[in-house]
């Protein structure tokens, strides 16, 4: 068991780097919509984001089932 301090001071430092992380992805995903939008792809910025996010976790949820021994297909 590591020491309490150890914890704390592991959990300062997330602390510090997990609001960059999730602004700087939150940029990320809006920048990919409105260059979508603006050339125009099959579908708006948001359906695309939309149909990844969906198929992201359809992955997601088959290893997970995949891990538990469930048959995946």
């Amino acid at each position: 068991m590591r020491p309490i301090t150890t914890t704390l001071r592991e959990t300062v430092v997330l602390n510090q780097y997990i609001p960059i992380a999730a602004a700087f992805g939150g940029m990320c995903i809006g920048v990919l919509t409105i260059v979508a939008d603006f050339l125009g792809a099959i579908g708006s910025g948001t359906g695309i984001l939309l149909a990844v996010t969906i198929i992201y976790q359809h992955i997601e949820n088959a290893e997970r089932e995949k891990e538990h021994g469930a048959m995946v297909f």
